[in-house]
C-alpha cells in the first residue's frame, strides 16, 4: 500500500516505517502503545519519538484513506478496520486525552465506582456526546439506556442537554429525542430487553451508545456462581456483537467492594467472571481536594484507565457542574 503512505507527511511516514507498518489496516489495528513506545536500542539512543497526536493523525489518515477506497468482494469477508477505532467523545477535553479520544465502539467498556462517585453523570454526558456530529466528537446517534437501579434521571439530562445545545448553537440539536430509556429490576427481564428489544430497536434506529447502568445490581447478589457466569456471558456476547454490528459503543457501570484483605482500596464487584469479559475498565473515585466554581464548592473526580488494550493506563481529573462534567481550570490542573 505505497499509496497510502506517499500521501502522508514525512515526519509520520517515517514512524509508521520505523515498525514496519505499513497498510491502513496495520496502522488501525496497531495498539497506540506501540506507536508511543520510546525504549531504546541502547541506553543512549532513542529508537524514535512519536506522540500522541502524531498517533491520531496517523489512525484518522489511515480511516480516510479505508473510507474512500472502493469495496471489493474479497473486502466484504473482512472486518472493518476504521469502524473499529470510532470512538464518542465525553465531551471535557481532559477524559479525551486521557482516553484517546472517548470511548471506543467495540468490546465492552467498564466503568466502575463508589455509590455517588458520579458514574451516572459521565453516562448522561456520553448520551449526548453521541448524538453530536462526527466533527464534533459523536457519532451522529442516539442511545439505548437500559437502568437497573435508580429511576432514570430525565430532568438532569434535561439541565444537561440545554447547555450542550447553548455551546453548539450552529448545530440543530435534538438530544432529548433519541434516547430510549429501559427500567429492568431483575435478571429474566433485563435479558428478554437485551436478546429481544435490543435488536429491534437498533434495527428501527440509528444507535451510537448502549448503556447498562448497572450490571452489578443485577448480578451482585447471586448466590449460585456457575449459573451467574453463565448469564454473565450470554449478556456479555450479545452487547459484543452488537457493538461489531452496528458500530455502537457499549458501557456497563459496575458496582465496588471491600477487598477481604482488610485493605482501605475498593475492587469491582463480580470477580474474575464478569472482568475477563469486558475490554476496557475505567474507574471513578474522588480526589480529596475541591475547587471553587461560581461559588460553588465542587469536588474533584479522577477517571483512571485500569486495562485498556490500545489505550496505557492514565488517569485524568475532572469537575461536575450544572452543565454537566467539565475539566479542570488551568492553574489547578496537575500536570
Amino acid at each position: 500500500m505505497t499509496n497510502f503512505l506517499e500521501q502522508l507527511p514525512k515526519r509520520i511516514r517515517d514512524i509508521a516505517e520505523s515498525l514496519n507498518v505499513l497498510t491502513p489496516e496495520e496502522v488501525l489495528t496497531t495498539p497506540r502503545v506501540k506507536f508511543l513506545d520510546t525504549r531504546v536500542t541502547s541506553v543512549y539512543t532513542l529508537v524514535r519519538k512519536c506522540t500522541p497526536d502524531d498517533v491520531r493523525v496517523l489512525k484518522d489518515a489511515a480511516a480516510k484513506w479505508l473510507a474512500e477506497t472502493p469495496l471489493t468482494a474479497d473486502s466484504l469477508f473482512k472486518p472493518l478496520a476504521n469502524v473499529r477505532w470510532s470512538r464518542v467523545s465525553f465531551g471535557c477535553p481532559a477524559l479525551d486525552r486521557c482516553t484517546g479520544g472517548g470511548v471506543v465502539t467495540r468490546g465492552i467498556t467498564e466503568i466502575c465506582g463508589a455509590a455517588g462517585v458520579g458514574k451516572t453523570q459521565l453516562l448522561l454526558q456520553l448520551a449526548l456526546c453521541v448524538q453530536l456530529p462526527l466533527q464534533l466528537g459523536g457519532l451522529g446517534k442516539g442511545v439505548a439506556y437500559i437502568c437497573t437501579e435508580d429511576v432514570f434521571p430525565a430532568r438532569r439530562l434535561r439541565e444537561m442537554s440545554n447547555a450542550m445545545e447553548a455551546r453548539y448553537p450552529q448545530e440543530s440539536l435534538n438530544l432529548m429525542g433519541n434516547v430510549f430509556v429501559e427500567h429492568q429490576r431483575e435478571i429474566d427481564t433485563l435479558m428478554n430487553c437485551v436478546v429481544n428489544h435490543l435488536p429491534r430497536l437498533l434495527r428501527q434506529h440509528s444507535i451510537g451508545l448502549i448503556v447498562i447502568d448497572s450490571v452489578g445490581a443485577i448480578f451482585r447478589l447471586f448466590t449460585d456462581y456457575l449459573e451467574r457466569a453463565k448469564l454473565m456471558r450470554r449478556l456479555a456476547n450479545a452487547l459484543i456483537s452488537y457493538a461489531d454490528k452496528y458500530n455502537c459503543a457499549v458501557v456497563c457501570v459496575n458496582q465496588v467492594s471491600s477487598k477481604c484483605n482488610g485493605s482501605s482500596d475498593d475492587a469491582p464487584s463480580l470477580g474474575l467472571q464478569w472482568s475477563h469479559l469486558g475490554r476496557t475498565r475505567m474507574s471513578i473515585t474522588r480526589v480529596p481536594k475541591q475547587h471553587m466554581v461560581q461559588d460553588q464548592l465542587l469536588t474533584v473526580r479522577k477517571l483512571e484507565i485500569l486495562y485498556s488494550p490500545e489505550t496505557p493506563n492514565d488517569f485524568a481529573e475532572f469537575l461536575i457542574t450544572s452543565q454537566g462534567v467539565v475539566e479542570l481550570p488551568p492553574k489547578v490542573r496537575r500536570l
